[in-house]
């Protein structure tokens, strides 16, 4: 069974910030792994690893490892099944001040909403709050997720 994870950890593996990179958490050890989808697939496809860069092949190897032992790995929540939207629609929404929560609900609208969002928080010196606040939604997201599949966290 696995060890007692670190929520910060998972929540790290979470904020990876590129499409197309996916997290999974390493059962025996605790650490969180974070591979391109691109060279999970190669991997799955044991296609040569000649031409990868050397970072892209130790993120082959670790695939490779992943796909030997499945049941040691368990893949964190992907941007799909994390609703990043919903999370600036409810900071807008609890925020105190009544100008930033109407400026804030004005930028999500429509297309370009979290490029809009992310300049008027900057804008209105609100950043770090929603850095903050969102990296608290995450950490919510992860106890559910431990808990879920039966982990012990700290």
């Amino acid at each position: 069974m696995a060890k007692k994870v670190k929520l910060s950890s998972l929540v790290d593996g979470l904020e990876v910030p590129f499409d197309g990179v996916s997290s999974y958490l390493n059962l025996a050890t605790g650490e969180v792994l974070s591979l391109s989808d691109r060279v999970f697939v190669a991997a799955e496809d044991e296609e040569p690893i000649d031409e990868f860069e050397g970072w892209e092949q130790t993120e082959y190897e670790f695939a490779v490892e992943i796909l030997n032992h499945p049941e040691q790995y368990l893949e964190l929540p992907d941007e799909d099944e994390i609703n990043e939207y919903r999370m600036m629609e409810s900071f807008c929404y609890h925020h105190k001040d009544k100008k930033v929560k109407q400026q804030l609900s004005n930028a999500i609208i429509g297309r370009g909403a979290f490029r809009r969002f992310k300049d008027q928080a900057i804008s209105l010196g609100v950043i770090e709050d929603w850095y903050s606040f969102k990296r608290e939604c995450y950490k919510d997201i992860m106890i559910e997720w431990c808990e879920m599949n039966g982990l012990e966290y700290e």
